[in-house]
């Protein structure tokens, strides 16, 4: 028999059993109820357009504003558009004023405004959005990590006109065109203007703003033009400068005249003084009104930014521009023709446009074909420092007419102040603070003394600002202008990418603060594996790397602008002698690159001539390159110290 006291141990260990077996009962329906939370919780993060009125062949920017404001309230995680081609409209679409760089400010339409938004994907499922008329599908503004996947941006009909040449008049310096379907034109007391939607008769009021008008009409003129090839649709040879239309020819001191000969059919008589040849296109962009009003992309004030398989068709201006942004990747995001259309252009500007920006850009994988600029543009500005207003403060002004409004400096920012005659720095500040008294003009404290600090001309750059880039295993081909332009001292890798078909280089690293003040020097540059072929369409002799050579500041050694630059194992097919030039740089090296004469293009310039101009550098080897011209490349050296040629064939040392 048991005693009392071992019945008493045997009760209590019953009783802990039992409360043993109700927590981990209760323990389980915790985890339980959790993981069901969980999966509720994964579900509301996801929203799909088409519960909030997404339907084809209709008018769905509503339907995309309200599901994006359902993302905001339910801090939904991504968003989903069921794969299909969707119309959006300016008319009902969010408007904001907005400052974009290198673009053309003010209100903007805005379909997808991810103003504050964090932690959300946006995935098409390969849908293309349709944008008619003057509007910006994508703004971000202070966001973070925001993925855009799997769909394409195009506008209904083209911000460009586009004729084909059918007839050539010698005799009248006249020559006829066909216009482009997509194309609507007017003749104005003699002038071809083109448009997007015919005058009404009577209408005297078409300059009233968009909100004021049911229906948003521009006009444009055909100042600002270029000739394109049909058969290899790229740029044709030699086409800039007296190729381009006016709508006055200097030369004769005529005006010029259009002269609707048929449907469709336009003669234009004095429009330039070297005729076309049958069988070109015309391609025009007008400076009538402004023509960098809608890109596809705007990202400003943003963090870990990541663009995956989106195509864009068409775009006012630049396609992607991005500010004062720390990452930004890009992986198959493309810039190209639409497929089975006759259109020869895709943006009206830059594929691509990177300003004050920092962390690492990273390209990989993506295609740029038939811009009217380049393919991407990486660079700081310059800002002109006025005056002294306080012991600590200076006042400044914003240069270009496109980059006001822009965001130069931040707290906490590293500003390198430099004498604008040589572009030397002397000085680095601390930013406390900014005042932004408009868009032109502001002023910036600093922690450090700065009441005796200014020099006769000076500049501010900001180096705090200064991203990393990586472009790989990318396409660029059939535009104008360069293929890349790179202007940060953050490090730089181009590698394994093709280059084709441009007006001018292949790559610019520039050197210049006039005009666009775009900044600065860079650092430490490697490009190597990629391909440069048939470059410099418009003068026929064009280096496949330029580094500086616009530099107007009277840059002396010992002071170099640029440095740490090498170009290794790249093939150059070239119709044009000019390799490389080089300005003010310390340490450039270029190594085991083979250069073969092209086969699709006849040799434009000279046979003699220099291949490398080098002037004003330090430090620069030319080693174990391969000229297959047929003849001596030779090298021009100015003002250089430390030049070491060796190993090289067929070229002079």
């Amino acid at each position: 028999m048991l005693n009392a006291k071992t019945t008493e141990v045997k009760n209590l260990n019953n009783k802990s059993m039992k409360n043993n077996i109700k927590q981990g009962i209760i323990a389980l329906l915790f985890i339980i109820i959790s993981a069901l939370a969980t999966i509720a919780s994964d579900t509301a993060k996801t929203i799909n357009a088409a519960d909030y009125g997404l339907k084809e062949g209709i008018d769905n920017t509503p339907a995309f504003i309200r599901a994006l404001d359902a993302c905001r309230e339910q801090k939904a995680t991504k968003l989903i558009i069921p794969k299909g081609t969707y119309d959006i409209f300016p008319e009902r679409a969010n408007e904001k004023y907005i400052h974009v760089t290198n673009n053309d400010d003010g209100l903007k339409r805005i379909v997808f405004m991810l103003h504050g938004f964090n932690n959300l994907e946006i995935d098409g499922m390969g849908s293309k959005l349709t944008c008619h008329d003057h509007m910006l599908p994508f703004d971000l503004q202070e966001s973070k990590n925001i993925a855009i996947r799997n769909l394409s941006i195009d506008w209904a009909m083209p911000f460009n006109f586009q004729a084909r040449v059918i007839a050539v008049h010698p005799d009248e310096n006249a020559f006829d065109i066909e216009v482009y379907k997509e194309c609507i034109y007017e003749i104005q007391g003699n002038k071809l203007i083109f448009t997007n939607k015919k005058r009404k008769v009577g209408d005297k009021w078409i300059w009233l703003p968009a909100r004021e008008q049911k229906e948003v009409r521009w006009e444009q003129d055909m100042t600002w033009s270029i000739w394109w090839n049909t058969q290899t649709k790229a740029p044709v040879l030699a086409n800039e400068g007296p190729l381009m239309l006016w709508d006055w020819n200097v030369k004769r001191g005529l005006p010029a005249t259009a002269v609707e000969i048929g449907e469709d059919t336009v003669r234009l008589t004095n429009a330039n003084n070297q005729l076309p040849e049958v069988g070109w296109i015309s391609i025009i962009k007008g400076k009538r009104e402004p023509n960098r009003l809608s890109s596809a992309i705007h990202i400003n004030q943003c963090k870990d930014i990541e663009i995956h398989n989106v195509t864009v068709h068409h775009a006012a201006g630049i396609a992607l521009i991005v500010e004062r942004t720390e990452n930004v990747t890009m992986n198959s995001y493309n810039v190209v023709l639409p497929p089975n259309s006759d259109r020869l252009i895709t943006s009206t500007a830059d594929a691509s446009h990177f300003l004050n920006c920092k962390g690492l850009i990273q390209f990989e994988n993506c295609k740029f074909e038939n811009m009217l600029d380049d393919a991407t543009n990486v660079h700081g500005s310059y800002v002109d420092v006025e005056e002294v207003t306080g012991e600590y403060t200076l006042g400044m002004t914003r240069g270009h007419n496109q980059q006001q409004g822009t965001i130069f400096a931040g707290r906490g920012d590293k500003i390198k102040l430099l004498n604008k005659n040589s572009l030397n720095s002397y000085a680095t500040l601390t930013v406390e603070s900014v005042k932004n008294v408009n868009s032109f003009y502001f002023e910036v404290t600093f922690k450090e003394n700065v009441k005796n600090i200014l020099q006769e001309s000076t500049l501010a750059e900001n180096l705090s600002w200064q991203p990393d880039v990586e472009i790989k295993n990318c396409t660029v081909r059939n535009n104008r202008a360069r293929s890349l332009l790179i202007s940060t001292s953050g490090d730089v890798l181009i590698e394994n990418n093709h280059f084709s078909n441009c007006t001018y280089t292949g790559i610019l690293i520039p050197g210049h603060f006039d005009f666009w003040y775009e900044s600065g020097p860079v650092k430490n540059v490697t490009i190597r594996n990629n391909v440069f072929e048939d470059l410099g369409l418009s003068v026929g002799n064009a280096p496949f790397i330029d580094i500086g050579s616009n530099l107007k500041a009277d840059t002396k050694p010992p002071f170099y602008f640029h440095s740490n630059i090498v170009v290794e194992n790249n093939t150059i097919n070239t119709f044009g002698r000019l390799l490389v030039k080089a300005v003010s740089v310390d340490n450039l090296q270029l190594r085991n690159n083979t250069i073969n004469r092209s086969k699709n293009y006849p040799v434009v310039s000279p046979e003699e001539g220099p291949a490398f101009i080098i002037d004003r550098c330090n430090n620069v080897l030319i080693d174990g390159n391969n000229y297959k011209w047929g003849n001596t490349a030779t090298i021009e050296s100015k003002n250089t110290t430390g030049l070491i040629v060796k190993n090289n064939k067929n070229i002079d040392n």
